[in-house]
């Protein structure tokens, strides 16, 4: 069982390193151009995709899910059909955003308010790599579908390469055309179509049989369609809520000054360097649960829970050591400001119980979304949402930006705790494993 997870995990928590890494090499481009302008258009840009994109992320998880039990079922025909269905519904999302483009960039402009300059760079590339959503979106559906194949080494290869696509096109687009902010924007758009030729590729190379499906009658069959879209329609909502809580954690860093705003968001980059590698055990709880649930072989998904979780404590475990140990080196890596090293120091404590109080979370995630219970996911976040805001409310007079981190660490453990207490392992039909 072991071997299984991390044969699912290890290749998932290389895919999610690549996503700051080529963050970071786009931000250095722009750095050597002359002026600011041009770094803060690929800053605000990228964040505003980030958002429409993270929404849309929900297409991953359902598919997944879907997948999983299909594949444990042995139905290749249901196999092909659900991925059917997310390509379908990532070329509607993709139509809403390309309708929608005017008005997404309306309430940017509203809420971070930037002078003329950086928002004309910023539109420039926002209507450039707006035309890549179709690509991105069917991406979280491809993704979700090799997870629920219980294959994540292909996933991880696609997203090196399109990172890599990424990074030469941007180079050439920027440096060579000189495009500037645009050409990170044209090297985007590439590598995300490209991206989609070599999903095709794969698909067509090593799933024939249910590539054959994908244009069955069947697949529009409504109790089925309808519950595709249900299932998604829950993850999209909870998704929505965690875009909530995250974007009023970072507005309301703001409210605190401008030390504080850049405190928070370093600090921000140990929760998200952490979450990065539990979801890789959380995607791996995904396929093994789903699988093991399409099987009907209860006594593998117990198996498959406690095995994910003592890889869960070992993982918080070490982040935490890492953390308690290396917590001002850290800093440094990011900072050379002093007075943002000396306002961060009191906050260890928070980063380190956000480390345990959110790791059940996100392993429960994984579990969750593989057994499509998706609506108690939903439910769950919603409680913790309510938490979250009513505490910071509650003390922020007194507590100022520790209310915030607290209201963060309440968030999480609400979540742990509320889906810990609603799981029951199931009671297994099978016989006993024979020693």
């Amino acid at each position: 069982m072991h071997r299984r997870i991390l044969r699912l995990a290890v290749p998932n928590i290389i895919s999610n390193i690549t996503i700051p890494l080529l963050g970071a090499v786009d931000l250095a481009m722009m750095g050597r151009l002359d002026g600011l302008v041009f770094a803060g258009a690929v800053s605000l840009g990228a964040m505003i995709f980030n958002f429409m994109y993270w929404a849309m992320g929900f297409l991953r998880m359902g598919t997944a899910g879907f997948t999983a039990q299909a594949y444990g079922a042995r139905d290749e025909a249901e196999q092909g059909r659900i991925l059917g269905r997310g390509l379908v519904l990532a070329l509607a999302g993709a139509l809403v955003l390309w309708g929608l483009q005017d008005v997404i960039l309306s309430a940017a402009y509203w809420y971070m308010q930037p002078d003329a300059a950086l928002w004309d760079a910023t539109t420039g590339y926002f209507k450039i790599r707006i035309w890549g959503a179709p690509a991105a979106i069917a991406a979280f559906a491809f993704s979700g579908w090799f997870i629920g194949m219980q294959n994540t080494r292909t996933p991880m290869w696609i997203a090196i390469a399109v990172n890599v696509f990424n990074i030469l096109f941007n180079y050439l687009f920027v440096f060579v055309c000189d495009l500037k902010a645009a050409g990170v924007a044209y090297g985007t758009l590439v590598a995300q179509y490209l991206g989609l030729g070599l999903n095709l590729y794969c698909l067509c190379r090593f799933y024939p049989a249910a590539l054959r499906h994908l244009r069955d009658r069947a697949l529009w069959h409504k109790a089925a369609f309808g519950r595709f879209l249900n299932v998604n329609k829950d993850v999209f909502l909870r998704t929505l809520l965690i875009i909530a809580v995250f974007s009023f954690f970072t507005a309301e860093s703001a409210r605190y000054g401008n030390t504080t705003l850049v405190m928070n968001t370093i600090l921000y980059e140990f929760f998200i360097f952490f979450s990065y590698a539990m979801d890789g055990f959380a995607h791996a709880a995904e396929a093994l649960v789903g699988r093991y649930t399409g099987e009907g072989r209860p006594r593998e998904k117990n198996r498959c829970v406690r095995a994910i979780f003592l890889w869960g404590v070992g993982m918080t475990l070490l982040f935490a050591g890492i953390y308690a140990t290396a917590y001002d080196p850290i800093l440094h890596l990011f900072t050379k400001e002093a007075t943002v090293w000396q306002a961060a120091r009191p906050y260890l404590p928070w980063v380190l119980a956000m480390t345990v109080a959110g790791f059940p979370a996100f392993l429960w995630d994984g579990v969750y979304a593989g057994g499509l219970r998706t609506r108690a996911m939903l439910y769950t976040m919603l409680t913790a949402a309510a938490a979250y805001f009513g505490l910071y409310y509650a003390a922020r007079g007194a507590w100022g930006n520790h209310a915030l981190w607290a209201a963060l660490i309440v968030f999480l453990l609400c979540r742990s705790l509320l889906m810990t207490f609603l799981y029951r392992p199931e009671k297994s039909a099978e016989p006993p494993a024979r020693a």
